[in-house]
């Protein structure tokens, strides 16, 4: 995430006429990715809160699916 930041700061500070309206624009694209990954950090903390056994047979179960959906479109470009 914050390679990606980097990026975008860098691409916005470059195209705005202004620091306000970089920072502004940094800010609107940034913020539904962040929100996101902050959900899923959230959904994963619930998962490590269960009792040991719950948790394993999930994960044996379904942790390739839940992993696939949780970092996949992490993958996607900006």
């Amino acid at each position: 995430m914050a390679m990606e930041d980097a990026l975008v700061l860098a691409e916005t500070l470059g195209s705005a006429s202004s620091i306000g309206e970089a920072l502004a624009e940094y800010t609107r694209r940034r913020k539904p990715r962040v929100d996101w990954v902050q959900q899923q950090c959230v959904a994963r903390d619930k998962l490590r809160r269960l009792p040991g056994c719950g948790r394993a047979i999930l994960l044996k179960l379904a942790g390739n699916r839940l992993y696939r959906r949780s970092y996949a479109p992490l993958t996607k470009p900006l």
